[in-house]
């Protein structure tokens, strides 16, 4: 059975065997043994820690299949909490001519930085051997679900940053014909440093809005555009009520998404029910299943019984998957994902 949970420390081994294989696009899980063994100590202290307040958190999920991991994803608190995130916004503006009596409105970009603290989806990888099957959307969909259930341990904004387009070959035009020319390293050197700390890009880019119709052409048709591999990402989530920002990424001018986290709608539908653990049963109901720890949160999509408005019916290998038994309490969401 497939399970979603938060990681351990147990799962070093397997979990830095999967990072090598996101290869150098993935700047935001280090691909060095020792600084694996830091993020899941991070994510398991951020997990056991008594204060339900967002405190630059990390929640690092696990994708579990017969005790094989075959995906991670994670959830960041209070980004931009100690210092701000760095991107570009497109934004309208209007030229007009008192003499000549015109006016006319233009998209600019321009550097932007983003104070108030969020809580960003990101970090999201399945291994390629293993996708399909609504994987993605599993693994995807646990992190709101951790959110449903201990909402005061996150941001009142959730932001999702969408890879910016790039061609068959790998190559990015807004990069190569816009941004590279702010900087004097490679992009993947740049990105991974970023993650460190940022301030060096907000001393390297110009403060001054660029006229978007003056850019170079295949630069405006990748701008905020996503890259084709992301659109399923982009379906999923656009659904759950992110809607673009105007914010882009400074490097591949990719789009970000952001929504409440009270507005999310796989957040406002899941809601508390007792489990009666059954044999064998015929199922009537299909979806999310969340236990209650938060230490030991785990996530199942999976058939159940909604016997009464306050019960579930669920199987003895979805309840040993959830690590629960009759009696204890789960979320569940009435709606079909």
């Amino acid at each position: 059975m497939q399970v979603v949970r938060l990681v351990k420390t147990s799962d070093l081994q397997q979990v830095s065997e999967l990072i090598k294989k996101t290869g150098i696009g993935m700047t935001t899980m280090p691909k060095n043994r020792k600084e694996v063994q830091e993020r899941i100590a991070w994510s398991v202290n951020s997990a056991n820690k008594k204060s339900a307040n967002p405190n630059k958190d990390t929640y690092l999920f696990v994708l579990e299949n017969e005790k094989k991991i075959i995906g991670i994803s994670a959830i960041y608190t209070s980004v931009s909490k100690e210092k701000p995130s760095v991107f570009f916004k497109l934004k309208k503006i209007k030229l007009s001519s008192d003499t000549y009596k015109f006016e006319k409105t233009s998209d600019i970009l321009q550097l932007h930085l983003l104070h108030k603290p969020y809580s960003e989806l990101g970090t999201i990888f399945i291994d390629p051997s293993s996708r399909g099957r609504g994987r993605g959307s599993l693994l995807s969909f646990a992190r709101l679900q951790l959110i449903a259930a201990h909402k005061t341990r996150f941001d009142k904004k959730i932001l999702v940053e969408i890879r910016g387009w790039k061609d068959k070959n790998n190559k990015s035009y807004f990069w190569e014909s816009f941004s590279k020319a702010f900087f004097n390293l490679d992009f993947f050197s740049i990105d991974r440093l970023s993650y460190i700390d940022n301030h060096f890009i907000t001393e390297s880019v110009p403060k001054f809005p660029f006229i978007v119709e003056l850019l170079p052409k295949r630069v405006q048709k990748v701008l905020a555009k996503p890259h084709p591999n992301a659109m399923p990402a982009l379906s999923m989530l656009a659904k759950q009520g992110f809607k673009t920002n105007g914010l882009v990424d400074i490097l591949d001018g990719g789009p970000c998404m952001e929504v409440l986290a009270t507005k999310i709608p796989i957040v406002k539908s899941s809601f508390k029910v007792k489990v009666e653990v059954k044999r064998s049963l015929n199922f009537s109901n299909y979806g999310f299943i969340t236990n209650y720890s938060l230490n030991n949160f785990r996530v199942v999509r999976e058939n159940y019984n909604l016997i009464k408005n306050n019960t579930i019916e669920i199987s003895q290998k979805t309840a040993k998957a959830l690590q629960i038994s009759t009696g204890d309490k789960v979320r569940i969401n009435i709606e079909s994902i």
